[in-house]
């Protein structure tokens, strides 16, 4: 029997049993288009997150902080040993509480910390992140002021740029100003605006942030802060407290007391450090817009920004820094393939450390397994569409048994016979599959259109292409599923039919 004659049979079967094809096929077709649809938006979604971290730099940055809790602690609590008659689980249970309990050394993020990160291989940058908060003083008139460094390359405040220009180095004598600043000193026109383009502007970090022991606070009528004038005046006035303080009618242990705050060990004279900087450029207020963009570590909103290397100069010039360190830095590696890398070696320094790169890898998972658990349940569905095809197929054979032993009977053989059930089976299978793939193509139109909506609601992302992918594997692997299941399910009637016997076939009515 030639092979146009298999598939005409097999045709000719599937279309006298019109509506009984129809609903075996409907099975495969929900069966294919569950499939379809979620290895598409799986794929989307796996591309979109790839896409999305990829359009910005923040996989190249690491922020690193100081480890207070010291960098040997969890060490020191697997050597410790736990006495007496327990079982080895409550023995690792007490070790680990030591370990809490008992902190190693804490590790601080000092200058020389933030120095052999520079060198490593592959960092392009290692950036300090610290408020600072001092008296900017331009033309005689001091205002209370915040201070921060950021890179040259600073995407966020060069498009801030109103007047001006930034700063090309990070080790500059410069600075730019906040208009806001500028209106706290009067400076609203235009004009006066580009008049402090290349002025200086003297910069001082003194007053209670500075200060240990005895302080005096000024508090003045609608929360306004003290000015230069001021908080200077209230320096002298606690320099001259231990020359009077016999005068006041104070008992002797209070006196004591009160001496011991301004004089004792504890006690430090305010730290004054000045440094001049030449105003390059002026930056407006982020908008609200702007605000809600993905978040940037390297982002920062301060009265004052220099460059991050001058900034860092200034702020460990202060008294007690090097010892201290800064709350946190920030590194950014040369190309994000070395983030882990990078990542690991600043942990093997002691501090702690996080990457977005990590939180990305997770969000893939989480995905991964979202959709993977959807490919199960569309496979389960294509299984039953199976079991629906082998039970269409078994009524088929015992609908056509005369048909069968009349084939038989003109020399059709067993294996011909089986032929033309599997590619019933197939036919089903490859209708209902691309059925299947093509329904959930046209369905991805308006569920794009609906994700992007709720997207675009939640979060300012613009996504630039479909959540819905379609490549060619998609479809193969779809269609290729869809027709070995249906295939297989057909097996099974098809043997059954090639072992009827002709001559019971001929008498069966």
């Amino acid at each position: 029997m030639r092979v146009g004659d298999l598939f005409g049979l097999a045709l000719a079967a599937l279309w006298q049993q019109k509506s009984r094809t129809a609903m075996t096929t409907l099975g495969v077709l929900f069966g294919s288009f569950v499939l379809a649809a979620s290895l598409s938006i799986g794929q989307g979604v796996q591309d979109t997150i790839e896409r999305e971290s990829h359009r910005s730099d923040f996989l190249r940055k690491i922020t690193v902080r100081s480890n207070h809790r010291g960098a040997n602690a969890d060490s020191a609590g697997k050597q410790v040993e736990v006495a007496g008659e327990m079982s080895d689980a409550k023995r690792d249970r007490l070790r680990r509480a030591i370990a809490d309990h008992s902190p190693g050394k804490p590790v601080a993020l000092t200058r020389d910390k933030l120095v052999k990160m520079a060198t490593l291989e592959h960092v392009e940058a290692v950036v300090p992140m610290f408020w600072l908060s001092g008296f900017a003083v331009l033309d005689q008139q001091s205002q209370l002021a915040s201070l921060a460094g950021v890179r040259p390359e600073s995407i966020d405040c060069r498009r801030r740029l109103i007047a001006g220009e930034f700063f090309s180095s990070s080790r500059q004598p410069v600075c730019t100003v906040s208009e806001y600043l500028l209106y706290r000193w009067g400076l609203t026109d235009e004009a006066s605006i580009a008049g402090v383009l290349g002025k200086k502007i003297r910069v001082e970090l003194r007053g209670p942030g500075q200060q240990r022991g005895l302080r005096l606070v000024l508090d003045k009528p609608e929360g306004e802060e003290p000015t230069l004038e001021e908080t200077i005046a209230l320096e002298k006035i606690k320099e001259q407290l231990p020359k009077v303080l016999d005068f006041f009618p104070l008992p002797p242990d209070q006196s004591r007391l009160l001496r011991g705050m301004i004089e004792g060990k504890d006690a430090s004279p305010a730290s004054v450090v000045s440094e001049e900087f030449t105003i390059v450029g002026v930056l407006r207020a982020a908008t609200p817009e702007e605000l809600k963009e993905p978040w940037d570590p390297l982002r920062v909103s301060a009265d004052l920004i220099l460059p991050y290397e001058t900034a860092a100069d200034f702020y460990f010039r202060q008294q007690g820094t090097e010892e201290r360190g800064i709350d946190h830095a920030v590194v950014v590696v040369d190309d994000e393939r070395h983030t882990k890398a990078i990542y690991q070696q600043i942990l093997d320094q002691g501090l702690t450390a996080f990457t977005v790169l990590e939180f990305i890898e997770q969000q893939q998972l989480i995905y991964l397994l979202i959709f993977g658990g959807m490919t199960c349940v569309a496979a389960v569905a294509l299984l039953v569409a199976a079991l629906g095809i082998a039970n269409t197929m078994l009524m088929s054979v015992l609908e056509r048994t005369r048909e069968i032993g009349i084939m038989k009977a003109v020399g059709a053989g067993n294996t011909e016979l089986q032929l033309v059930f599997v590619i019933e089976g197939a036919i089903i299978g490859s209708l209902g599959g691309g059925l299947g793939v093509l329904l959930a193509w046209l369905a991805s139109m308006p569920g794009d259109a609906w994700v992007r909506s709720m997207v675009a609601h939640s979060v300012p992302v613009e996504l630039k292409d479909s959540l819905f992918v379609f490549p060619l594997w998609l479809i193969a692997v779809t269609l290729a599923f869809a027709i070995t299941i249906t295939t297989l399910a057909a097996l099974y009637p098809a043997r059954r039919a090639a072992r009827i016997d002709p001559v019971a076939a001929l008498r069966h009515e």
